[in-house]
């Protein structure tokens, strides 16, 4: 099972999600959990791998306009970045 290591302030966003929105968590939780688990590049929330200056990340929707932004190898999931479009990344 891969570990999840939240990158930057991205510990403080998850926290916030918690308190905010319990729909959007859940679905997060729910996300990070099957990725642990299994292949993160593939299952809800439709992953994508991104293109151009974020080559090597990949995106999974949490809601209509909120994304999961991460990488993964062997032994972990880095979380980037939890909300908005990739234009804040």
């Amino acid at each position: 099972m891969r570990s999840i290591v939240f990158e930057g302030i991205t510990w403080g966003k998850y926290e916030e999600l918690r308190k905010k929105d319990k729909v959007i968590h859940k679905n997060l939780c729910k996300i990070l959990k099957e990725m642990q688990r299994g292949n993160p590049s593939k299952g809800l929330g439709k992953p994508k791998q991104l293109k151009h200056n974020l080559s090597g990340y990949w995106s999974r929707r949490l809601s209509h306009g909120d994304r999961l932004i991460y990488k993964f190898d062997d032994n972990a999931i880095y979380i980037f970045a939890i909300g908005g479009h990739y234009d804040s990344f």
